[in-house]
This record gives C-alpha cells, structure tokens and sequence, in this order.
C-alpha cells in the first residue's frame, strides 16, 4: 500500500514539474483562490488511524512520512498524557492552530508581491506570508511568523517563532516553542496544490519530520463560512467529564518509532 503512495506521489510530482501555472502581473505563480484541503483526516490526528467517535473516520496512511513521530521518550510519555486529557486541546479553548494544523481546514489565499494572505474557515484564523525581511526577534505567536519566495513554481515558507501551545492535531501530539517548518506549495495543475512540509523540533523529536498533503481548488459555489467556536466558551469542564477520550479510541503503540540501536 505504502509502495503504490509513493508511486502515486512521484507521478503526481513528475506532472507538476512539466506544468506552466498562470502568472501574475509580476510573473510569479497565481495561488489566488479558494482551497480546500485533502489530508486524511490530520485535524483528528496526522498519524495512520482507526476511526472512532473523536477520530473521525480514520486514515489509513495519515500525513507523516513513515506514519510516525520520532518523539523523545518524555515527550512521548506526554503524548500519551495529553491524549487522556482533551481539557489541554488548545483548538477546545478556541485557540488558532498553528502551522501545519491551521492548514487542515479551507481556506483563501489572496497574493500582492510583497505579501500573500491566508485566511482560513476555521477559529477565524489567518496569516500573512511576507515575502521578505527577517523573522522578528523576541517575539512568538500561535500561527508564528511567516516569511515566503519563490523557487521556481513553488513558494517556499519558513515558519519561526511559533509558541508552544498550538498542536499538530486532536490525538495528543504536539511540539515545543523551538517547532521550525518550512512549508512548499507547488502547482500541480490549474485546480492542485502539493503542499510538502519539513518540522524541526530538537526539544522533542529525535529527527526532522516530513509530512504531505495536498489542496484541491473549491467548486465555485464554495463559501468560506463563519466558524466561530464556542461563542462565550469559558473552560473545558465538559470535555474531562462529559467525553470519551481520544486514548479509548487511539492506539498508543503508533505515538512514536523505537529507541535507535545503541
């Protein structure tokens, strides 16, 4: 299963190389539009899992290359904390996500040649990618800081001083505030984006990890709508007392890779 995916991903990228994307009066790639994402249900979680009641309908394959996170042992033990305790969900408390999670739910790009906006469905979010100057100092946001070019077709983001409070999806796993992505949207065809993602986390992984997705352009009926969250919500009492938790639906066994051999 795993050998036909690659084979897929390889022909999907061997097509975008021989495509010429529309051009904007700049000459860069147009990326103007609507998107919605295709990624397995990584909201629930980025990893191969079952379905269930807070895991949505499963995925097969989940997002990350390999289908593990190489956590550190205690971060791996937090994981396992956190999927027992759904009140510590950032998205719960009506948080923004952070990248890459934020790119989980529809969005809309709009494109100058100093800064390409997205604005997203979900928790009214959204980001500025500039297209130069430097990441700030002493500074560090749910969404983090954004700064794009180009290389050729793709657009290249590097996204720094990201906090430690956004996750990567509803199973548990999550990062520190030392998270570093670098993120490439490539033009497939008029209506496909491939979107590759690389994360850095030296404070709880063991390795860089890769993760791979892609973006459909919406039909044009489609409508960004108004997800408010909870309106008022206050805390997460209902979620420790009233809901199942994610670790009576999710098997722990995929959370992280075996120590290396000594």
């Amino acid at each position: 299963m795993r050998h036909a995916i690659f084979i897929l991903f390889v022909s999907m990228f061997a097509i975008g190389q021989n495509y010429t994307p529309q051009r904007t009066p700049e000459g860069t790639p147009d990326l103007e539009g609507l998107w919605a994402p295709q990624h397995k249900n990584a909201m629930y979680s980025v990893l191969p899992h079952a379905k269930g009641f807070l895991l949505g309908s499963g995925s097969v394959t989940g997002i990350v290359e390999g289908g593990v996170l190489p956590y550190q042992p205690w971060a791996a033990e937090q994981v396992k904390y956190r999927t027992g305790h759904m009140e510590l969900d950032p998205t719960g408390h009506c948080h923004y996500e952070g990248v890459p999670h934020a790119m989980y739910f529809p969005f809309q790009i709009f494109q100058t040649p100093k800064q390409i906006a997205m604005v997203f469905e979900n928790m009214h979010a959204y980001r500025i990618i500039y297209m130069e100057g430097q990441h700030p100092k002493d500074y560090s946001a749910w969404m983090g800081d954004s700064r794009g070019h180009w290389e050729g077709n793709t657009l290249v983001v590097d996204v720094a001083n990201n906090n430690d409070k956004s996750v990567f999806d509803m199973a548990g796993h999550f990062h520190s505030d030392a998270l570093h992505v670098v993120e490439r949207f490539t033009p497939m065809d008029r209506d496909n984006l491939d979107y590759n993602i690389t994360l850095e986390d030296a404070k709880v992984f063991t390795r860089p990890v890769k993760m791979h997705f892609t973006f459909k352009r919406a039909a044009k009926d489609f409508q960004i709508m108004e997800a408010g969250c909870f309106e008022g919500e206050q805390d997460q009492a209902h979620l420790a007392e009233g809901l199942a938790a994610i670790k009576d639906h999710y098997d722990q066994k995929l959370n992280t890779e075996p120590p290396a051999k000594k």
